[in-house]
């Protein structure tokens, strides 16, 4: 097919000539598609007001031979509550720079691209760390590379009421009898959490309560875990 349409979230742009855009969509149908939009720079184009960063529609395009063209977009949602916010447009940009660099063009991840919906929808809402942590364990899950939250990774035993528990960047906890001297001390409460991160819906993981201790040590497992098997995409802390 020549055309064709997504449902997609604009994750990266950068200007091209004096009046276009190159704008990369993170989409339900496609997973990454790279589009020119043309006129976008322009004051007063249709394309203009809507190729902000965070912004949700659908997406009209033709193929083209180097880039395909942007033909139409039709709004869905706009991250009104993140601009002028830093911490905000902070957390969406990790968010985005986590897509772009994971995921491939031209391959659907629909339970990613949902989970993203999500996160800028709520995210726009409600100033919330914990939805980038979910946002990050759900990533981590949608690849298959989830780690072991369950049994111990070196010896398989199901890991319950620890006195001790650690984690390891390389596949997840360890029992303390097991511990190689390399992995994390965690507290049971920050795995529990963790699981619950990839059960709950993000609505309610928006208003659960934690204190910035346990926030920031289970940042610290995922940011980790990710810098194992991804190398350096996060920053070391979340203001």
């Amino acid at each position: 097919m020549r055309s064709y349409k997504v449902n997609a979230i604009i994750i990266r742009r950068r200007n091209f000539s004096e009046k276009d855009r190159v704008l990369t969509l993170f989409s339900r149908e496609q997973g990454k598609v790279e589009v020119l939009a043309k006129g976008a720079r322009r004051p007063g184009s249709k394309l203009s007001y809507f190729s902000d960063l965070g912004s949700i529609g659908i997406f009209h395009i033709v193929r083209g031979k180097s880039l395909d063209l942007l033909t139409e977009a039709t709004p869905i949602f706009s991250p009104e509550g993140v601009r002028g916010r830093y911490h905000k447009t902070q957390l969406l940009g990790f968010m985005f720079k986590v897509i772009d660099k994971l995921f491939e063009v031209g391959v659907s991840h629909p339970k990613t691209y949902e989970v993203l919906k999500k996160a800028v929808e709520n995210l726009s809402k409600r100033e919330d760390q914990l939805l980038f942590v979910a946002f990050l364990a759900n990533v981590v899950s949608d690849l298959g590379l989830l780690p072991e939250l369950q049994n111990c990774i070196i010896c398989h035993k199901k890991v319950i009421r620890e006195p001790e528990l650690f984690f390891s960047p390389k596949g997840g906890l360890i029992h303390c009898r097991c511990q190689d001297g390399e992995s994390l001390n965690v507290q049971a409460d920050e795995i529990k959490l963790f699981r619950l991160m990839l059960e709950m819906p993000f609505s309610k993981i928006s208003k659960a309560k934690i204190n910035q201790t346990t926030f920031e040590n289970l940042y610290k497992i995922i940011r980790l875990y990710f810098e194992w098997h991804f190398g350096k995409i996060l920053p070391d802390k979340v203001l």
